[in-house]
């Protein structure tokens, strides 16, 4: 009875420190980036990962659920969005053999091509270009270090340390933050619920340009609240489901939701998934679609493939590859 009700305190506790004070904007807060959710087999479920964890990527969702990793692995993510936008994801999870634990490293960069820089007197019908300045650069990177721990019989508690930096043309932004999670295992058919708190960090604000362009006013952090569950359907022989669903605010207050199964089939060493979700509450994004592929690359190691697609309504659809070693 004192598991469960140190659980639900915990999960209280998640929901109590998430909440935004006032629901911010869009474009009012620093460091956006750091809510697009990493992955290709993740995104290929919708995003709905909270409450599952048992592959490296969990460190994007849930960093208690590095706890179920089975050996190490390295994860690389890659994805073209809109607008010229391009993000790529890294993680490697790994279990010390002395340290007692599990332990994390994460690589997130958002890269956006050269755009030509403007100001508030460019007039577009102008033959020499008035207000045009020159072609410049924007992108904005984080680096983060996670560790998880079983404390007790099927829960797990973790948490990310993050630095990030941000540029744009001469302006710049850097700062820490973290997340923390909890994730628990019910034991039945790989039931879990887990909750996690990402981007919890101080205000901070852009230097290397002037006030008087508003780079000079804090913004605070895009923090997240995320909750999910999965459950494993069936298991029979060499088939398997698991589907799983997330609530996910972020700090404009929106009300998001996402759903997703990923079907397995095996033979031997040889795996062949499919994975559908849908992703409710966003302007553009819907539902989701991926396959993945996992096959021996040695006696003690597998390669794993993945891919996913995602509809982005009347933006430019998403698709995500992503390469990843379990040694």
């Amino acid at each position: 009875m004192r598991r469960y009700l140190l659980i639900v305190g915990v999960l209280a506790m998640l929901l109590s420190v998430s909440q935004p004070v006032v629901a911010d904007g869009p474009g009012t807060y620093l460091a956006a980036f750091l809510e697009v959710d990493g992955g290709t087999r993740q995104m290929g479920m919708g995003g709905a990962f909270t409450g599952m964890g048992d592959d490296a990527m969990t460190i994007y969702y849930n960093p208690a659920g590095l706890r179920f990793l089975k050996g190490s692995e390295v994860h690389v993510s890659g994805s073209s969005w809109p607008a010229g936008l391009s993000y790529q994801h890294m993680a490697y999870g790994f279990r010390h053999s002395v340290v007692p634990g599990y332990f994390g490293i994460s690589w997130t960069i958002m890269q956006m091509g050269p755009f030509t820089e403007k100001t508030e007197y460019y007039d577009p019908e102008s033959e020499f270009g008035i207000g045009t300045l020159e072609n410049v650069d924007a992108g904005d990177m984080a680096f983060g270090g996670s560790y998880a721990w079983e404390f007790a019989d099927g829960f797990s508690v973790g948490g990310t340390f993050k630095w990030y930096h941000l540029a744009m043309a001469d302006a710049f932004s850097e700062g820490i933050c973290g997340d923390i999670g909890v994730l628990y295992d019910t034991r039945f058919r790989n039931l879990r619920v887990g909750a996690a708190v990402q981007n919890l960090g101080p205000s901070n604000r852009w230097s290397g340009t002037g006030i008087g362009t508003g780079f000079g006013d804090e913004y605070p952090m895009p923090t997240v609240y995320r909750a999910g569950a999965s459950i494993r359907v069936f298991d029979i022989v060499t088939h398997r489901l698991s589907v799983a669903a997330d609530y996910k605010r972020p700090r404009s207050g929106d009300n998001q939701l996402h759903f997703g199964g990923e079907y397995t089939f095996n033979k031997g060493r040889m795996f062949a998934y499919g994975r559908a979700g849908y992703r409710y509450g966003y302007d553009e994004e819907g539902m989701t679609l991926g396959l993945g592929f996992k096959f021996p690359n040695s006696s003690e190691s597998d390669i794993r493939l993945d891919y996913a697609f995602v509809d982005m309504k009347n933006l430019k659809d998403v698709n995500r590859f992503s390469l990843a070693f379990m040694f």
